[in-house]
């Protein structure tokens, strides 16, 4: 790994692993490399595990259908994998890597949003020492993230979920009016429940495709727990979303319509994710074992 990570500071020279967006890139002639230095044959980044009493592992090299076939991502990280079942065109599920897809910073991105619903955390290393970092504080400005030269990200960890916890993905096309605007707007949740499965003891809503990056919308958060799960809490959660996202044209008619559908998106996942919440969760969970 040190040696890849060295190749890969060289002038002209970039690190990769499926190389979806990189292809792409090239192609357009956004990018130009001398020197592609591929991670996918370096031991130790194959890691994957994933078991709701512990967790989602996922490696560097774990490519996207690896996720996409497992039944605890189906059953328990529901928003990660309604986010992957609508990825296309479909060669990235298999050619594409999780972290990857991550890694490109690529602002209309579906699976930075479920992750960010999933609190996601990122373990980025220098070959040597290691450090974590939340998604949330991964993204900066426009295709930047906390990645520092002769860096990578080795893996990354979804925290297990309540036991009577659900979250849910959504995401609205829309027509693009002028080069540059985002063709789509996504949403986010998860929700869990007080052992009753009335009141709201945890949450997360995160919307994507309205600037550069996901953000999550801290203030529908806090309002949410501790209120029983309903379709008033939820609406009210889906207001507060809506007025926190700032415009992003200076036509009022097309300000009004997005935030409509943010509004629509928000209250519809937050429904979602408590509806699964709500169903009993698989006596298989009780199985102390990683696959």
């Amino acid at each position: 790994m040190t040696e890849a990570l060295a190749l890969a500071q060289a002038p002209g020279a970039r690190l990769f692993a499926g190389g979806c967006e990189l292809v792409l890139a090239m192609r357009r002639g956004a990018v130009r490399y001398q020197n592609l230095v591929s991670i996918m044959k370096l031991p130790g980044l194959d890691t994957f595990t994933a078991h709701p009493k512990i967790g989602v592992e996922v490696g560097a090299q774990v490519r996207i259908n690896r996720l996409a076939s497992h039944i605890w991502v189906g059953k328990r990280w529901a928003a990660l994998h309604e986010a992957i079942e609508q990825l296309h065109p479909p060669h990235i599920l298999n050619m594409g890597t999780l972290i990857g897809n991550v890694c490109a910073a690529v602002n209309y991105y579906d699976l930075p949003t479920a992750l960010f619903a999933h609190r996601a955390e990122l373990r980025i290393t220098d070959g040597t020492a290691t450090r974590i970092v939340p998604i949330e504080a991964f993204y900066g400005a426009d295709r930047q993230t906390a990645v520092q030269p002769g860096e990578m990200v080795a893996s990354m960890f979804l925290p297990p979920p309540g036991p009577d916890a659900g979250s849910a993905f959504k995401k609205i096309y829309k027509a693009r009016r002028r080069e540059g605007d985002l063709h789509k707007i996504n949403a986010a949740a998860y929700i869990a429940l007080d052992p009753a499965r009335e009141r709201i003891l945890d949450a997360t809503l995160a919307l994507g495709c309205i600037g550069a990056h996901p953000i999550r919308i801290p203030a529908a958060e806090a309002a949410l727990v501790g209120q029983l799960a309903d379709e008033a809490v939820f609406d009210a959660a889906a207001a507060q979303a809506m007025a926190a996202v700032a415009p992003m044209t200076d036509a009022p008619w097309v300000e009004e319509i997005r935030s409509e559908w943010i509004r629509i998106l928000a209250r519809d996942v937050l429904q979602q994710a408590a509806s699964r919440a709500r169903s009993r969760h698989d006596p298989a969970e009780d199985a102390h074992l990683a696959y």
